[in-house]
């Protein structure tokens, strides 16, 4: 046992490590060179990685919504744009996948296989959920909205020229 603690003493490694240094070789600068690249290039990934340090504030945004001194038209035109703005991009949505329904029925088509029947389907399967979205929402809004005769009567007026559109 003690011939093995001997051979991995610290000052038997510092003894040997002189020893090579020191020996007469053609190959000895390259190989310090491409130890110390190697030790460096160690060093340097390990620097660049990052460490845990402490956490970053958190990011304030305040909403325009909240804004004060916003008159009651000023908010209903805001709504109004932005309800505009969120159908515009569903129903961009809605005809960016029918399109690729669309591609779908036209492979299946020229490959022999009945598309009309999962089409009809999948409409009507959409139409379904759209119904039960719209009744879940006007449920929720008639639970907690106060009775206004004024916003009723705009919101009778709306519903009867969007139609018409």
């Amino acid at each position: 046992m003690k011939a093995f603690f001997r051979n991995v003493s610290p000052r038997r490694a510092l003894v040997d490590l002189w020893q090579v240094l020191g020996a007469p070789s053609e190959y000895r600068a390259i190989a310090l060179v491409l130890a110390a690249m190697v030790t460096g290039g160690i060093f340097v990934v390990m620097s660049n990685q990052g460490g845990r340090g402490l956490p970053r504030p958190p990011v304030v945004t305040y909403f325009p919504s909240l804004i004060e001194g916003r008159s009651d038209a000023e908010i209903l035109e805001e709504n109004r744009v932005a309800s505009a703005k969120a159908r515009a991009e569903e129903a961009e949505e809605e005809a960016s996948a029918e399109r690729v329904r669309q591609m779908y029925k036209a492979v299946g088509n020229a490959t022999g296989v009945d598309t009309k029947k999962a089409y009809d389907e999948g409409v009507a399967e959409r139409t379904e959920e759209k119904r039960k979205i719209d009744a879940a929402r006007k449920a929720i809004l008639d639970k907690h909205l106060v009775d206004n005769p004024v916003f009723d009567a705009e919101q009778k007026r709306a519903q009867e020229q969007s139609p018409a559109q």
